[in-house]
């Protein structure tokens, strides 16, 4: 097996187990300041994600194509999230600093990139 397919199927499971359902966050902060969304999930953990993190971690079509293709692409480290919005019950659509919208960053996706408050 070639690094390109282990690459591209360990991408593929990683966000196959973020796409399972869970509850919504009861608490959502961003704060553009420290380029940083908190989240405070029911069981009472919060989760700190850096602006940074959440695009590089964006799962978009677009980005996963890159990704996969190796193709390299440069993300500014001062990127910022401007605003956000719930996207039905799955969980949010950010909107990035650098124009970039795409991403739908389910709850389980923001769990599991979260660190630990």
């Amino acid at each position: 097996m070639n690094a390109f397919t282990a690459s591209n199927h360990d991408a593929t499971t990683h966000i196959a187990q973020s796409q399972r359902l869970i509850d919504p966050p009861l608490e959502i902060r961003l704060r553009k300041a420290q380029r940083m969304l908190e989240l405070t999930w029911p069981d009472g953990a919060q989760s700190r994600i850096s602006c940074l993190t959440l695009r590089r971690a964006c799962a978009c079509s677009n980005c996963q194509r890159l990704q996969q293709t190796g193709a390299l692409t440069l993300i500014d480290a001062e990127v910022g999230v401007n605003r956000l919005e719930l996207s039905g019950i799955s969980g949010l659509q950010l909107y990035f600093s650098d124009g970039h919208f795409r991403g739908l960053y389910p709850w389980a996706y923001l769990r599991d990139l979260g660190d630990p408050a």
